[in-house]
């Protein structure tokens, strides 16, 4: 027969008892002084929060004199070229020497000229907004020459194909000896901008912006002909014809500037900035095609307006220096960079060989601007 023996151990079950009562107690001190540092801790962070937000607000801003109101004027010194797809097909040279025909196309070549942006600002105190108004005018002018055998020189115009040639026969227009023509852009524009400049580290600050774009875009072409084949019912010696394509439009705007400082020493700065924008417009185009020759012979192309929408892109980039004066009372900047305007779908006349243009006009060059606000 087997027995089994049963030793009760008081001290053991007391320990146990102990051990649980002392886990619970321990746990009761947890619960009891965790909320404590819990919410002493929330109080940490939410002074670390509002002191580094400005005014409560999320991101401290990069204003000049953010927390109270503040106005800004400024102005640029702009050295642009323009370029446009649809200026280098205005005259065709064709010639013939056996049985190679060439043909030589001829482009209009703008050169550089000044133009000239100016506007102002205001910094507003309530949540640290700022806006911008700004006129923008540029004008340039190209011009182009040409001269070659007698009977090879043929226009790219409407106006010169239906000279002599009211039922619109044939292949081409009037053949002449030699042209030239001038072709004026003249830019003008409007913009107003409701924007925040605030920083997103030590070093970078960036000012998003929305606004509102307007203005005109008034095109020019005038050009000559000279001595043309008189193999048909051409007597006249000399022809003239004139088109414009005028444009103006509205609409909204939006885009980024960025800045980051390369150095920073007391009052003085050096950064590195770009900027880009855009714009969707309504727009509106005025077309018009006359040509006369010395004959009082005339052609007047009916050339529909033209009501859609156009686009547009910006960029600007370059280096800027900033310097506080009057005790930082004052504030004086400048930057220096290139900019870019591609505006789309900008030339709609109608071309003889190419039908109903769509092309996009490009401004571009170096841009200096200075700014002061207090």
């Amino acid at each position: 027969m087997y027995k089994v023996e049963i030793t009760r151990r008081p001290w053991l079950a007391s320990g146990f008892l102990l051990g649980v009562l002392s886990l619970l107690a321990g746990m009761s001190y947890i619960n009891a002084a965790a909320p404590h540092a819990f919410v002493k801790e929330k109080k940490v962070q939410a002074t670390h929060q509002v002191q580094d937000s400005g005014n409560g607000l999320p991101n401290v801003s990069a204003r000049f004199h953010p927390d109270s109101t503040s106005f800004d004027v400024f102005a640029d010194v702009l050295v642009w070229s323009a370029q446009e797809s649809g200026s280098e097909n205005w005259a065709e040279v064709i010639t013939a020497s056996g049985a190679t025909t060439d043909c030589d196309i001829q482009d209009v070549r703008f050169g550089w000229n000044a133009g000239f942006r100016a506007g102002l600002g205001y910094g507003m105190g309530h949540d640290q907004w700022d806006t911008q108004l700004y006129y923008t005018w540029f004008r340039t002018l190209g011009n182009d020459h040409v001269s070659s055998t007698p009977g090879s020189v043929f226009s790219a115009f409407l106006g010169n194909f239906y000279i002599d040639n009211p039922t619109g026969a044939g292949i081409s227009g009037v053949a002449y000896r030699e042209a030239s023509m001038k072709w004026m852009i003249q830019f003008n524009m409007f913009d107003w901008e409701l924007a925040r400049n605030f920083r997103v580290s030590r070093a970078l600050s960036l000012r998003p912006f929305i606004g509102l774009k307007g203005g005109w875009i008034n095109q020019s072409i005038h050009t000559k002909w000279h001595n043309p084949n008189r193999t048909g019912a051409e007597f006249f010696n000399t022809g003239k014809e004139n088109l414009k394509n005028n444009f103006w439009g509205i609409g909204p705007s939006f885009g980024l500037n960025t800045k980051w400082d390369l150095f920073v020493r007391k009052n003085h700065s050096l950064s590195l900035f770009g900027d880009l924008s855009a714009a969707i417009m309504w727009g509106h185009w005025t077309l018009g095609d006359v040509y006369k020759n010395d004959i009082q012979q005339e052609v007047l192309v009916k050339l529909s307006h033209i009501k859609s929408a156009a686009s547009m892109l910006r960029t600007f980039m370059g280096f800027g220096w900033d310097a506080n004066f009057s005790r930082d009372r004052s504030h004086f900047s400048a930057r220096l960079g290139y900019e870019m305007q591609i505006w789309l779908d900008q030339l709609q006349f109608y071309s003889f060989d190419a039908g109903r243009l769509d092309n996009a006009l490009t401004l571009q060059g170096g841009t200096l601007e200075f700014r002061f606000d207090f």
